[in-house]
């Protein structure tokens, strides 16, 4: 799960959190050339990763997301990308190894990532030994060329 937030100190007070909640770091809150940004991992193994494109804090922190997107790995960011539009999910945006449907409505977004760009970019190994508990509903069964399944959504 990716979390972008306004600034460095509201990066700080979600990573504060969750190390107070039993996360463990994974990659420590830093200053990059694109923003500042941390990556933890929850007891249950789910990987988080909190950041922002500013460099510079505007205010004390308001622990407001801006977005939520939840990125899956996959080997073939095309292949994935026309099997997601196949079913509805229009592109939002869409460039190289990475893809983010715009789903308008939903508080959570869905976007594609190359695996090994995502490995990298969240620290951890490419093979994955994190959670894999997730369920994605939607109208219909089906699953997608990485092997994620989605489940009909129970009425």
């Amino acid at each position: 799960m990716s979390i972008t937030v306004a600034q460095p100190a509201d990066v700080n007070a979600y990573v504060e959190s969750a190390l107070a909640a039993g996360a463990t770091t994974i990659k420590p809150v830093t200053k990059t050339f694109w923003g500042v940004g941390g990556t933890v991992q929850a007891p249950d193994g789910a990987i988080w990763k909190i950041a922002t494109s500013e460099k510079k804090d505007s205010g004390p922190a308001k622990r407001e997301p801006e977005s939520v997107v939840l990125l899956l790995g996959v080997d073939d960011v095309s292949a994935s990308k026309q099997f997601y539009a196949a079913r509805g999910l229009p592109v939002g945006k869409s460039f190289g190894s990475y893809v983010q449907f715009d789903l308008k409505d939903s508080p959570v977004q869905l976007g594609l990532y190359k695996r090994r760009a995502l490995a990298k970019d969240a620290g951890v190994a490419e093979d994955g030994s994190g959670s894999h508990r997730i369920v994605i509903g939607g109208d219909s069964a089906a699953t997608d060329p990485d092997g994620f399944a989605w489940e009909a959504a129970a009425g």
